[in-house]
């Protein structure tokens, strides 16, 4: 027994470091780009804010991405995979905290404002926003001095 859970949990750990989609899973939702340029970059840069309130990870598989946003080798593969991407099709995917690809877009039909009403929309994000309005008012307040 004790050498099953040892190799369960090895197997766990080997596949974390391996860099997995479900590494995200109720963490972070994640909107891959299959490419981005310059003119992205900058709108990626301006949107930080919005982005990380939606709790985004944001990879890029082509093209102008920074260190942080490309992912290993090994998870590019598998989201290429996953979202089954075409080489030669520029393609925007949306995957949600649950792990499920929920929307795709041409790059020419996406726009952040789109981004943003589909993940508002969700009852994941629905809960958040209601656990955010109701966090502020439960904040003890501090004895007058």
């Amino acid at each position: 027994m004790k050498f099953f859970l040892t190799l369960l949990l090895l197997t766990s750990f080997m596949s974390i470091s391996d860099g997995q989609i479900t590494d995200f899973q109720w963490k972070s939702r994640i909107l891959i780009l299959s490419a981005a340029d310059e003119t992205m970059q900058r709108l990626l840069v301006s949107e930080k804010p919005s982005l990380e309130e939606r709790d985004l990870k944001i990879f890029i598989l082509t093209g102008n991405a920074t260190e942080h946003q490309r992912p290993s080798p090994e998870l590019a593969k598998k989201l290429i995979t996953h979202l089954a991407l075409a080489p030669e099709t520029p393609m925007i995917c949306l995957i949600g905290k649950d792990g499920v690809t929920t929307l795709k877009w041409a790059p020419e039909a996406f726009t952040f404002q789109k981004l943003y009403a589909s993940i508002d929309a969700m009852p994941m994000r629905q809960l958040e926003i209601k656990r955010s309005a109701i966090q502020p008012l439960q904040q003890p307040q501090k004895p007058a001095s």
